[in-house]
């Protein structure tokens, strides 16, 4: 099963200038706590691992970096290509944590089953975005909306089509 989990704006906007353009500790704790469910394994784009995770690996969780460097990592397993670590993931879990680059591919391969995504009521002006996905996913699943920082948002899950 291959999940995503994002937070975006109105506008599917996920990050600008290789960070968060928010800070919603709440749903900092809703991303910990989902991604150490369902096995634990989470992929990253190597530029969303150096940028936003200040390339420290997500603790308790097995982290795969996808990059076209050959360099080590400690404390995750690179990856060079996708196609193969998802087929490895066949009957497994792993959790799709960005960045754009690699949500895109994973979407135009139709490998994504589920939708982990936190709405933010706002417009960043963000330089990233998350794929579109509507026309391809149905939402089963809704919080009532939440607010901290100044921000509204929701959770919602969705299963592909």
């Amino acid at each position: 099963m291959i999940r995503f989990i994002a937070a975006i704006d109105r506008k599917r906007g996920i990050a600008k200038h290789g960070g968060l353009p928010w800070y919603i500790p709440e749903d900092e704790k809703y991303f910990t706590a989902q991604t150490k469910t369902f096995g634990a394994h989470v992929l990253t784009g190597g530029k969303t691992f150096r940028d936003t995770y200040r390339s420290r690996p997500l603790a308790k969780r097995t982290n795969y970096i996808l990059t076209r460097h050959d360099d080590h990592i400690p404390g995750a397993i690179v990856v060079h290509d996708l196609a193969t670590l998802l087929d490895e993931f066949k009957d497994k879990d792993l959790w799709v944590a960005g960045g754009a680059e690699v949500f895109e591919q994973i979407m135009d391969m139709d490998r994504a089953d589920e939708l982990y995504i936190t709405h933010i009521d706002a417009d960043f002006g963000c330089d990233q975005s998350f794929p579109e996905f509507e026309d391809k996913f149905k939402k089963i699943e809704e919080s009532e909306v939440r607010e901290q920082n100044g921000f509204r948002f929701t959770y919602a899950k969705y299963i592909s089509l």
